[in-house]
């Protein structure tokens, strides 16, 4: 526990200094580094289970697709690139030519990572600041201290046990109220900062959206890492494990935390 907050604390007090340093510039980079080494790290898990994906191009195409559709696609279509990708992939065809163990796997990295981790960049487009990915980043990182503090001291009832039998129901709605408060908290301390109409009852249900949809895609990660047969998908930070095991909530949080703020609100 203790390496895990030293970790915490360290990560956090680096990204604020890229951020004030290089500010949105920083803030793309940071997403396509934290993008490229997840997706590495679901190509090895992807390559225990018997999978053989093509894991530099595969990441070089994910990092493409990062920059490209914040760069590039701006008040375009944001599929753009993505095609693009899909069709420079589709190229690798003709070398390796087993579409079930290398071209579907390859894709599916593709896919799950860089391509939910560019809607951190479209929020970024939308508003031109960096303060609503940051806030879906904390409201997602959140709900995990939050399931792993309550879920420790109040957990009885499994949630997954066949997934992560470490997971509880009391945890999982520890780790929602969690994100709810600090959602709610970053608005009190930042106000001003926010879109117009961001306020705190809309803030509090995107934030329990988030929260929870953290929760799945932290066993969405467990269930790879259970087929592969690995505790952690790597050993890149002390007390977290890879990077992978840092960004699993945020994967699915960018898309729908980006859907909730550019369509209801």
């Amino acid at each position: 526990m203790k390496n895990r907050i030293l970790s915490t604390v360290a990560l956090w007090a680096a990204v604020i200094i890229i951020l004030l340093v290089l500010g949105n510039t920083g803030g793309v980079l940071l997403i396509v580094a934290l993008s490229c080494l997840t997706q590495w790290e679901f190509y090895t898990l992807l390559e225990r289970t018997g999978e053989k994906p093509l894991k530099i191009y595969g990441v070089i195409l994910g990092a493409a697709l990062l920059l490209g559709s914040y760069y590039i696609t701006a008040g375009t279509s944001h599929t753009d690139i993505f095609v693009v990708c899909v069709l420079l992939l589709s190229a690798s065809v003709l070398y390796r030519p087993n579409f079930g163990k290398v071209f579907l796997p390859t894709l599916v990295g593709i896919v799950y990572v860089p391509f939910m981790f560019q809607f951190f960049g479209f929020l970024l487009q939308l508003h031109g600041t960096l303060i609503l990915p940051i806030w879906i980043i904390a409201v997602a990182k959140f709900s995990d201290v939050g399931a792993l503090l309550i879920g420790s001291k109040f957990g009885r009832i499994k949630l997954a046990p066949k997934i992560s039998p470490g997971k509880t129901v009391e945890g999982a709605a520890g780790g929602i109220l969690t994100s709810v408060l600090v959602g709610l908290l970053l608005i009190l301390l930042f106000s001003g900062k926010y879109p117009v109409g961001f306020g705190m009852v809309k803030a509090g249900f995107v934030a329990a959206c988030i929260g929870t949809v953290a929760i799945v895609s932290d066993l969405i990660e467990s269930t790879i890492k259970r087929q592969a047969g690995v505790k952690d998908s790597g050993n890149l930070i002390p007390g977290i494990g890879g990077a992978f095991d840092l960004t699993d909530s945020l994967i699915l949080s960018a898309p729908v935390g980006y859907l909730l703020i550019k369509y209801f609100f």
